[in-house]
C-alpha cells in the first residue's frame, strides 16, 4: 500500500489533477518507494488490525515483556491464553502504546499458557512528515528522468570536474557510499540517514506469528 496518494504526488510536482499522462507511472514509483521504506524500516506505517501469535521458548526462563512487532498501537483488542481460552486481567500488566511493549506485573507471561494471542490495532493514521518529503524527493528524481530522459537530481557526495566554455561533468559517489552497503540502497540512496529513526529491529520473545486481521 503506497504511503502517500497519487494525488499528493501530482501536487507536489505541479501536474494539474486533470493530466493523467504520468498517472501508472507515478502510481507504481510511490508503491515501488513506499515498499521499499518498509522493507528497509522493517516495520508497516499506516494504521491496520493484526494478530499476533506468541509460543514459548523454553530459552527463555522469565518473560516480563511482550514486544508487539507493529506500533504505535492505538487499540489492543484482546490478549488470550489460547490453549485455555484465559484472558489476563488488565490490572495484571503496563501496555505503552507508543513502543507496544506489554509488561506483566508481577509474573511470567506464559506462566498462564505456553500459547498467546494479542489482537491488536497499530501503524500511523497518517505517513509521518519526514518520510512523506523522502518519497516526495525520490519521486520527482524518477519523474524528472522519465519526463527529460535525465537524472536532474544529484546526491550530497559530489564531485565535479569542470573545462571552461567546454564541458562540465559530475560525479555521484552515493552508489559507493550507501547504495551497495545497506538494503534497498539502491532506491531509497542518502535517504536511508533519515529513515533510520523509524527502524524497527526489536528482538521477539519466543516464536511469533503475525498477520492481517480480515
Amino acid at each position: 500500500m503506497g504511503l502517500i496518494t497519487l494525488a499528493q504526488a501530482k501536487t507536489y510536482l505541479g501536474i494539474p489533477t486533470l493530466t493523467t499522462t504520468y498517472d501508472a507511472f507515478l502510481t507504481e514509483q510511490i508503491e515501488i518507494v513506499s515498499d521499499a521504506i518498509e522493507g528497509y524500516c522493517g516495520r508497516i506505517f499506516l494504521e491496520a488490525e493484526y494478530t499476533q501469535t506468541f509460543e514459548y521458548d523454553p530459552e527463555y526462563k522469565v518473560t516480563r515483556q511482550l514486544l508487539l512487532a507493529q506500533y504505535p498501537v492505538s487499540t489492543l483488542t484482546s490478549i488470550t491464553y489460547t490453549e485455555t481460552s484465559t484472558v489476563p486481567l488488565a490490572t495484571d500488566y503496563r501496555f505503552h502504546k507508543p513502543t507496544g511493549t506489554l509488561t506483566h506485573k508481577y509474573e511470567d507471561w506464559f506462566a498462564g499458557g505456553d500459547i498467546i494471542e494479542v489482537v491488536f490495532t497499530a501503524g500511523y493514521e497518517a505517513t509521518p512528515t519526514p518520510i512523506v518529503s523522502i518519497i516526495y524527493s525520490l519521486l520527482e528524481e524518477r519523474y524528472n528522468k522519465k519526463v527529460n530522459g535525465v537524472d536532474l537530481n544529484f546526491g550530497s557526495d559530489i564531485q565535479r570536474i569542470s573545462i571552461p566554455g567546454a564541458i562540465s561533468v559530475d560525479f555521484d559517489y552515493t552508489l559507493q557510499a550507501n547504495e551497495r552497503k545497506v538494503a534497498y540502497g539502491m532506491i531509497l540512496g542518502n535517504y536511508v540517514n533519515v529513515l533510520d529513526q523509524y527502524r524497527s529491529e526489536r528482538p521477539l520473545v519466543g516464536a511469533t506469528r503475525l498477520e492481517y486481521v480480515d
